[in-house]
């Protein structure tokens, strides 16, 4: 074969592994400031705005808006984060990305309540 063919060919596949590997990760995606809705939610949660920092590993997200919650810990499983804040009750929240677009659930005593993400730039 060809050694150029066989370089552009190893290089086409070194690509193509690298996209896989980072195609569906949320790590590095979540980082940053969002507007968050939550159109199902009562009124007084549907608006807030997310702060996610990493820090020696560990994910930290800032709430603002209806509630107002510092310093909370979303863990990384299977690609999601997934975290428990108290919003007049406990509520299980869901993050992950998927097709590019970031994504979340909370699931509430009431049921499952799509979360939307929108990047404040």
């Amino acid at each position: 074969m060809n050694p150029i063919k066989f370089l552009c060919m190893v290089l086409i596949l070194l690509g193509a592994v690298s996209f896989v590997a980072n195609a569906g990760s949320i790590k590095d995606k979540i980082q940053g400031k969002w507007e968050v809705s939550v159109p199902d939610a009562p009124n007084g949660y549907q608006n807030f705005r997310l702060d996610v920092k990493v820090k020696d590993g560990i994910y930290k997200m800032d709430i603002k808006g209806d509630a107002d919650l510092s310093n909370q810990t979303l863990s990384l499983k299977d690609e999601k984060l997934t975290a428990n804040v108290y919003v007049s009750e406990n509520v299980k929240v869901t993050i992950w990305e998927e097709k590019g677009i970031i994504n979340g659930l909370a699931e509430t005593s009431t049921g499952k309540l799509p979360l939307n993400f929108k990047a404040i730039k």
